[in-house]
């Protein structure tokens, strides 16, 4: 009989593994289109959580109705788990094959620099096609959509650095979870709670923040500068979501299963 999970020592050299195959890819655009597709899982995602959330406030409690949109946004990484696509986040794991010597330094930060990049270009677009698709017409998604890009964008630089941080503490181990389970469902799971918990506690995620903030700024351009998207907030977020995913849990995992 199979095993239906692995051990920390097996899940730990499974990680090891996915840095070594993704880093070492020499195909760019074959990396760009793989976040490019991971940065529309995430919006498409986002787009079901918005809409479920404020959809249910009209009848529900507030706090019910968060849960809810929280409960659906762990889709985005599902769809990325299951097909593949590299997540900024989850590719922050691959400092791990970098520690173990197995990954140069030189491929691990082109990788996530291309990664971020397609999942940006993934979530704009979406943003945009999303638009044009009638999907922010209703004055009630207008808003929430605003205020919520209005309110990360006037985070503070530390805000955003900690936040972040939290954030892919979650993220990651959704990622890692996911790994750990050989079977379908332990896989659906370990995406969605580390996710979920994420999502109802309002940490910041970059690739998810990409596509709210320039849905923001397709229906309001006045309220989102190029200065406040980039260096107030995308900057600090994903420094923030690389220190817990592509540091503190890269090194706990080296030292906790790797390193003799």
């Amino acid at each position: 009989m199979s095993k239906s999970f692995l051990n920390p020592s097996e899940t730990t050299s499974a990680v090891i593994a996915m840095g070594i195959s993704r880093g070492n890819e020499k195909n760019i655009f074959k990396t760009l289109i793989s976040g490019f597709v991971a940065g529309m899982f995430i919006a498409l995602a986002g787009i079901g959580q918005i809409t479920a959330s404020q959809t249910l406030s009209q009848t529900f409690d507030i706090g019910f109705s968060k849960f809810i949109g929280a409960s659906i946004f762990p889709i985005g990484l599902m769809l990325c788990v299951f097909t593949g696509a590299s997540l900024f986040t989850g590719n922050s794991l691959l400092t791990l094959s970098f520690l173990t010597k197995d990954l140069k330094f030189s491929n691990l930060v082109k990788n996530l620099t291309i990664v971020w990049i397609g999942n940006f270009l993934g979530s704009i677009f979406t943003a945009y096609v999303a638009f044009y698709a009638g999907i922010f017409k209703s004055p009630i998604i207008q808003k929430v959509i605003l205020d919520t890009g209005i309110l990360k964008i006037s985070l503070s630089f530390s805000e955003c650095v900690a936040s972040g941080f939290f954030c892919n503490i979650l993220v990651a181990m959704g990622v890692i979870m996911a790994m750990c389970s050989t079977d379908a469902t332990g896989k659906f799971l370990g995406c969605w709670f580390p996710v979920m918990l994420f999502v109802l506690c309002g940490y910041q995620h970059v690739v998810a923040n990409m596509f709210i903030i320039y849905a923001g700024k397709i229906l309001s351009p006045e309220n989102f500068s190029i200065l406040d998207i980039f260096i107030k907030h995308f900057l600090p977020t994903s420094i923030g979501n690389f220190l817990s995913g592509g540091v503190f849990l890269p090194l706990f995992l080296y030292f906790s299963y790797y390193k003799k």
